[in-house]
């Protein structure tokens, strides 16, 4: 196989699925409204009673469209930087409460039960993302591609976590690298940053406090990092377990891309493809906007995938006319 097939979530869209980011959204909103509000004010998103005369008529379409701008828009890369200020202020303050001068034992064990039962609401994020994706059904979608129907001749990588490609086109070998509910996939959904160095940055930072016996700073340090860790998403781990498909690649000279904008969460699996394949490999990017061609340009120059072996086409050539 000399062929490579790349999806991302466009590709889902363009079947009529509700896979976006705001979509999650709605589902948190409608069977998990705490763990929404807990999980927004984190980014200094907080619930307005729309029902309230003295909240204008517009308000409510202002908020939810810079909700969507500032965090869901591009969640991935903004999750990985919640408001860890309002943690040291809150810190600070509790610290402060303390009889610290009286002998008060227990800092760290008050801190961190503390730390537990205002921010421990996150590690449901992953428990969530899986039942989210369980409820999308691929069952009555139509292919939009007939070339891709029981393609076996072609290696696919997806970043999707449905079974499109299984149960729409029946293509059985998918990678499905940041996992999904899929039959045939043994990794659950992974959503989530890419700073896997702040996380160690902060765990640093405890170790270090706790060498000077500031239990103060070292418990908000590891409340930090633990905060973080639910919503990393490791890619050079992920990476790293998926070098057998990356080893495949060697004969590939030509990549289809589809539905994939390549955001910076995405950089390091569009450098590995690059280094896995052809030099001279002609790579097939469909773009769905300005927005996303834009991101892929910029995505495809840091790579250095040379303008000579580019074919860049807005989506509507890939698809086929309804």
């Amino acid at each position: 196989m000399n062929r490579m097939l790349i999806v991302g979530n466009g590709f889902d869209l363009e079947h009529g699925l509700k896979t976006a980011y705001w979509n999650f959204r709605e589902y948190l909103e409608e069977n998990h409204l705490d763990f929404l509000i807990a999980f927004e004010k984190m980014y200094n998103f907080y619930p307005v009673d729309f029902g309230d005369p003295y909240v204008g008529k517009d308000a409510q379409q202002e908020w939810e469209k810079d909700l969507k701008s500032k965090l869901w828009e591009s969640f991935e890369e903004e999750i990985g930087n919640p408001d860890i200020g309002s943690m040291w202020n809150t810190s600070e303050c509790i610290l402060d409460d303390l009889d610290l001068d009286g002998g008060n034992i227990g800092i760290e064990d008050t801190m961190d039960e503390y730390w537990r039962n205002e921010y421990g609401f996150i590690k449901q994020f992953p428990e969530y993302v899986k039942e989210w994706i369980e409820q999308i059904s691929t069952k009555d979608i139509a292919p939009r591609k007939r070339a891709l129907i029981n393609d076996e001749e072609c290696i696919c990588l997806s970043f999707n976590y449905t079974d499109t490609l299984e149960n729409v086109y029946h293509i059985e070998d998918v990678l499905h690298i940041h996992g999904s509910v899929c039959k045939n996939s043994w990794v659950e959904p992974i959503m989530g940053h890419y700073n896997r160095e702040n996380i160690e940055k902060h765990k640093v930072a405890a170790n270090r406090a706790g060498e000077y016996f500031d239990e103060g700073e070292e418990s908000i340090q590891k409340a930090i990092a633990e905060f973080l860790e639910p919503i990393n998403k490791d890619t050079d781990e992920i990476i790293k377990n998926n070098q057998r498909f990356f080893d495949q690649l060697s004969e590939i000279d030509s990549i289809t891309i589809v539905g994939w904008s390549v955001g910076r969460v995405d950089i390091p699996y569009l450098r590995k493809v690059a280094e896995s394949v052809k030099a001279e490999t002609i790579w097939h990017v469909y773009w769905h906007d300005e927005k996303a061609e834009k991101m892929l340009e910029d995505a495809f120059d840091r790579v250095g995938i040379t303008l000579k072996y580019r074919d860049f086409n807005p989506d509507t050539k890939f698809w086929d006319r309804l």
